[in-house]
């Protein structure tokens, strides 16, 4: 009997036992931290976009309102800008240049300058996920993303076409003037092994002069500019680099035909990012007139935002903004300043030879469009004032014509 007892006491022991031990071990022990999968202990968490419907996660991007991925890259400014070296929008250091970087891309910024240089676009930040350039402000700031030339190069860039009218009046000394300009784009591709292309752009324009009348001053009804433009820009991922540009043409009025015919003009900036939206650039631009040789050069890009472009910029500085997009077309507004004008041999009414300078300072607003397959164009109006014709043979002959509007528009494919 009692053996009996004992083994369902000591079952019941045990059990008791059991649970007991249970019990204290799940009051003792401490919790167990479970990471996400992929995770580890002391790693800092991660953010990413919210799923797709695929349920495919994917990175955020960043860039022009609309059309980006449309067009490359522009190599030049390193983010969505297409070129058209006849609208005053893209990189400021190349509003010098009639035909500036080639087209390549979505966000009109980045296009080609105006005469007798111009143009400029927003540059879109690095896609999330991505390095971000290298700076000289490390705050955060850093990396070595890499400019993806195939994808931005073709050997022919661009065909680009732009006409300018200045008007004239019933003053003596007036002078109303029009360019018809075209030129083409060339690319050499990792130029001298050093990664980045070389733009070879050969350009005509001719000049139609009305003016001025009855003083001893004259004109030729036109003149012409033939010119072949070479420029180069360091990797724009470089936190220090430098920007370079090359022009050798010939500027008469083909009656007159000589050395002095002959025009050598530079640009020469050296640049410095010094955070992803801002870069400052400092340098000198050759101009090669009879009344002005030299200028300095330089200025602040600064792109707060993919959609705002300021562009401090001596001596063509520019602002712009998205607009809105229409269809396929992203559109822009801008307000600019250039240095404009130009120098060129002629031969006078009275046989004899000289050279001339035409110079002024114009100010304009306006609207730049891009849009499917690189296409983009822009339309402008504005003011042009401290105007003067210099003779260099006959310094006498020189005059001022009279302040005056003056309207633009381009194309390039």
């Amino acid at each position: 009997m009692r053996h009996a007892l004992i083994l369902p006491l000591a079952v019941w022991l045990s059990m008791i036992l059991v649970v007991a031990g249970s019990a204290a071990a799940q009051t003792m022990s401490p919790p167990t931290i479970q990471f996400p999968q992929g995770s580890t202990p002391g790693a800092a968490p991660t953010f990413g976009a919210p799923p797709s419907t695929t349920g495919v996660i994917s990175q955020p991007t960043f860039g022009a309102p609309s059309g980006a991925g449309m067009t490359p890259i522009n190599p030049y400014t390193g983010g969505a800008a297409p070129f058209d070296p006849y609208s005053s929008s893209g990189p400021a250091a190349y509003q010098f240049w009639g035909i500036q970087p080639p087209s390549n891309n979505a966000g009109v910024l980045g296009q080609p300058p105006v005469s007798p240089y111009a143009a400029t676009t927003p540059l879109a930040p690095p896609p999330s996920g991505t390095n971000q350039p290298a700076v000289l402000f490390p705050d955060g700031l850093w990396g070595d993303s890499q400019l993806d030339m195939s994808q931005s190069l073709r050997f022919i860039q661009d065909l680009r076409l732009r006409a300018t009218y200045v008007a004239g009046g019933k003053d003596n000394t007036d002078l109303g003037i029009t360019d018809i300009e075209t030129a083409v784009t060339f690319t050499w591709p990792n130029f001298l092994t050093t990664g980045q292309p070389l733009f070879i752009s050969p350009a005509f324009a001719l000049h139609l002069w009305d003016g001025p009348a009855d003083i001893p001053a004259d004109l030729p009804p036109n003149a012409y500019s033939a010119y072949l433009d070479f420029q180069w820009a360091s990797d724009p991922q470089l936190q220090v680099g430098a920007e370079l540009g090359f022009r050798v043409g010939a500027y008469t009025d083909f009656n007159t035909l000589n050395s002095d015919s002959l025009r050598l003009q530079g640009l020469a900036l050296g640049t410095a990012r010094l955070t992803p939206s801002c870069t400052v650039k400092l340098g000198v631009v050759y101009l090669d007139r009879n009344d002005i040789k030299l200028l300095p050069a330089g200025g602040v890009l600064w792109t707060p935002t993919p959609q705002v472009r300021f562009d401090f910029f001596f001596p063509q500085p520019k602002l712009a903004a998205y607009l809105t997009t229409v269809g396929r077309y992203e559109v822009w507004w801008y307000l600019a300043g250039e240095y404009g004008g130009g120098a060129w041999t002629i031969e006078r009414t009275d046989g004899s030879t000289d050279r001339i300078d035409i110079n002024d300072i114009r100010v304009m607003g306006g609207f730049e469009w891009t849009g499917p397959q690189g296409l983009t164009g822009f339309v402008e109006a504005g003011f042009v004032f401290k105007r003067e014709v210099v003779y260099v043979v006959d310094p006498s002959d020189t005059f001022n014509p009279g302040d005056t509007w003056t309207v633009r528009a381009g194309i390039a494919f």
